[in-house]
C-alpha cells in the first residue's frame, strides 16, 4: 500500500508541474489593501490551496489531541484498580 501512495503521489505531483509548467502565466491580483500586483497562476493557486489546508488541519489535530486526551481519561477511569502483589507465605511443614 506504501508504493501504491508513493506512486500516486509522484503521478500527482509530475500534473501539477506540467500544468504550471503550462499556465505560467502572470495574472492580476487584488491585495486587501487594494494594491494591484502580478502572480504567476501556479503560485497563486498553491498559496490558495495552503490558505484552504493548513487551518483545517490544525483544527484536526486540535480535535484529535483533544479526542486522545477524553480517550486516555475514559481509560484510566475504567481501568480495575491493580491487585496488590502476592506475599510470600512460609510453607507448613
Amino acid at each position: 500500500m506504501t508504493i501504491f501512495r508513493w506512486v500516486l503521489v509522484t503521478a500527482l505531483a509530475m500534473a501539477f508541474l506540467l500544468l504550471s509548467v503550462a499556465n505560467w502565466t502572470p495574472v492580476p491580483f487584488r491585495l486587501p489593501d487594494g494594491v494591484m500586483i502580478n502572480i504567476r497562476l501556479p503560485l497563486l493557486l498553491g498559496l490558495a490551496f495552503i490558505a484552504g489546508w493548513l487551518p483545517t488541519w490544525l483544527i484536526h489535530l486540535g480535535a484529535k489531541a483533544n479526542w486522545k486526551r477524553k480517550l486516555g481519561k475514559i481509560e484510566r477511569a475504567v481501568e480495575p484498580p491493580r491487585a496488590a502483589p502476592p506475599t510470600s507465605v512460609p510453607p507448613v511443614a
